[in-house]
């Protein structure tokens, strides 16, 4: 089981975090197509789960952790809001303003604050976000009790192997990533998704292999790095019921 980490390593993360997005805003100002991803990812989220809320007349969404954007940017739900604990310097910045919806009620706050919206929501997202959380177990209990009855999530993050997740857990102790505290491999992630309540509904795990080749072949020595150490990130997906 995660344990939860420690308030000055959670912002250390969060630091990392900032600096991130503050790199992309001097980098590429104006540059509003390389939000698209966003776009194109939130269309094929929401034809899958379109059929797992079909009996709902309404439907409330609830994105963790979206970002400057969010897939919640560009779904066509009846209520949507956004819960990011950076979301007071999201909203400063010009950049990310003019490609926001304002329709998304966006609230600053983590993952852990989510009984705190007072709310009960349909479909709640977790995309990319699991592994930067303080508390990730806490998290997803507190998912749980805002989800309606029979209500959907949606997570998606980067695992590792048995073995890689072990060298990262050990690579932790020294910081080495600051933006990630918390290191899943398959088996890790669907058993703490039990244990929070949910039953997994359609899961969709990367090809370990292939991502190690692609890593082994790039050229870029940080990536070459990690296919020889067998610290290869490959991506999961999922669809949860609440149960």
């Amino acid at each position: 089981m995660q344990r939860a980490i420690s308030s000055l390593r959670w912002e250390k993360a969060q630091v990392y975090e900032r600096n991130f997005w503050s790199r992309q805003v001097s980098e590429r100002p104006g540059e509003v197509s390389r939000y698209r991803w966003y776009e194109d990812r939130a269309q094929g989220i929401w034809r899958r789960v379109k059929p797992l809320l079909a009996s709902r007349t309404r439907i409330s969404v609830l994105e963790i952790g979206p970002g400057p954007v969010g897939i919640v940017n560009y779904l066509e739900a009846d209520e949507r809001h956004a819960l990011d604990p950076l979301e007071d310097y999201y909203s400063s910045q010009p950049e990310f303003e003019r490609v926001r919806d304002r329709g998304v009620m966006r609230h600053n706050g983590t993952g852990e604050d989510v009984l705190s919206l007072g709310k009960t929501f349909s479909f709640t997202i977790l995309d990319n976000v699991l592994d930067h959380m303080k508390d990730p177990a806490r998290v997803l209990r507190g998912i749980h009790r805002s989800l309606e009855p029979g209500g959907v999530v949606f997570i998606s993050l980067n695992i590792y192997t048995r073995f890689g997740a072990l060298v990262r857990n050990i690579m932790e102790c020294l910081e080495i990533d600051k933006g990630h505290p918390f290191n899943f491999s398959r088996s890790s992630v669907v058993t703490l998704l039990r244990k929070s309540g949910f039953k997994v509904l359609w899961s969709q795990t990367e090809d370990y292999r292939t991502q190690k080749k692609e890593y082994r072949r790039s050229g870029d020595l940080r990536k070459v790095l990690k296919s020889s150490l067998g610290v290869v990130d490959f991506r999961f997906d999922a669809f949860c019921r609440k149960v």
